[in-house]
């Protein structure tokens, strides 16, 4: 999300590099324009959840995973497998960590990666939450719902066979003219400062679109032009969620909106030294304080005539955003907006099919000189192509339109 440029350290002025090229020159030292109380909280919830289970693969599921895996190695693409009515999407390749297998439950669900059974390493499923489902419903519900899918295929654990490796929390707020001055985060001179800058395009100035302080897999805050991210991925159901809570329902969110998120991340070291155990009981006691602590390892100050930074007093905006933390709780109220997320991104997903197919029609067309006149043969000639492919295809062991479709509901979760 957030590429390195440089970094800085206590009390040294952020370094950029000159616009085309050159030697590196230090910015004017006035302040960055800082809206420190222009700013309306739109939304706060849980953002990331990544835990490990103590469980081991059963044969039968280790044996189509297997195949699955295979299948979509020589299709070099997901491919759709039903188990003990569950259908979710399974990789061609695991992931890092020795994991052998990898699968996707959909776009309210999560990624899971499990180990070769008999590998020695008792910690043999791992799953990572996709953000949209836990901006839609309580995390605990989020949690749950991994449990079943563990123990709908055959998998048994207890509470200490299950670890929380990485937790995030976001904030979001409509602040208009925001802009990120590093030399106003107050924290201890060890923790890392990392800057995404970009210039503008007139060349007046940096334009700094995120900032993270800290280090995974301990604790880290990242601060980033939010709507930015959300047009460069083509997340547009964020402006849905954002709209259900904003406080002022006669204003309208929209692309000219600037929303910048406040993300605190938890990982696996600093989970441990909160939580021994890293379980879910320890964290659901109090959530709040593990979150709370983070923001007050770094803070965003307000600059005075004083040269001691341990001075400057809390922005608004932090005491307000240290304020939401400590009140973090692990039940929410669910936006009911699934159903209507779920049906446009399958539109946008229809859409960009067919956008590639026309592009591909006209790109054959091309290839072989054909005009607009030639342009039906070309059709006719494809639908005989098609045919042929669907007819020989028959034979297989798999249908391949039925199996398409079983990729596509388990990617949005429909029947």
């Amino acid at each position: 999300m957030l590429s390195p440029l440089g970094g800085v350290g206590k009390n040294k002025p952020l370094d950029a590099r000159k616009p085309g090229g050159g030697s590196l020159y230090h910015p004017p030292p006035q302040i960055l324009g800082f809206p420190m109380t222009n700013h309306t909280h739109i939304y706060s919830g849980f953002d990331g959840l990544d835990m490990a289970y103590r469980v081991t693969l059963p044969g039968e599921l280790h044996a189509a995973l297997r195949r699955a895996k295979a299948e979509a190695s020589e299709a070099r693409r997901t491919v759709a497998l039903e188990y003990k009515g569950q259908t979710f999407l399974v990789g061609d390749r695991g992931g890092i960590g020795g994991y052998a297998f990898s699968i996707d439950t959909g776009i309210m669900g999560a990624n899971w990666w499990f180990k070769e059974p008999g590998t020695g390493d008792p910690w043999g499923a791992r799953v990572s939450s996709r953000s949209l489902p836990l901006a839609l419903k309580a995390i605990d519900a989020v949690k749950a719902e991994h449990d079943t899918f563990l123990l709908n295929l055959g998998m048994q654990f207890g509470e200490i066979d299950r670890r929380i490796s990485r937790i995030d929390y976001a904030i979001d707020f409509l602040i208009p003219g925001f802009e990120i001055d590093p030399r106003l985060f107050v924290s201890h001179s060890n923790r890392t400062k990392t800057i995404d800058a970009e210039f503008s395009a007139d060349y007046r100035g940096d334009k700094i679109n995120g900032i993270r302080i800290g280090k995974m897999p301990n604790s880290q805050i990242a601060i980033y032009d939010k709507r930015r991210e959300i047009t460069e991925k083509k997340k547009k159901y964020w402006w849905d969620i954002w709209q259900e809570g904003f406080s002022d329902k006669s204003h309208e969110l929209n692309s000219k909106s600037e929303i910048w998120r406040f993300e605190f991340r938890a990982g696996k070291n600093f989970l441990e030294r909160q939580f021994k155990r890293k379980t879910w009981d320890a964290f659901s006691h109090n959530p709040a304080d593990l979150f709370f602590k983070i923001a007050c390892q770094t803070r965003l100050a307000e600059r005075l005539n004083d040269t001691n930074r341990a001075r400057w007093p809390n922005a608004p905006i932090w005491n307000e955003i240290q304020n939401q933390l400590s009140q973090i709780s692990i039940a929410k109220d669910q936006i009911d907006i699934s159903a209507e997320i779920i049906a446009q991104l399958r539109f946008e997903y229809a859409e960009t099919i067919c956008k590639q197919t026309v592009g591909l029609i006209i790109s054959q067309a091309a290839f072989y000189g054909l005009t607009e006149n030639d342009l039906t043969p070309l059709i006719e000639q494809i639908k005989l192509d098609l045919a042929e492919n669907l007819a020989a295809n028959a034979n297989s062991d798999h249908d391949i339109l039925e199996q398409r479709r079983a990729g596509i509901a388990a990617r949005f979760q429909t029947v």
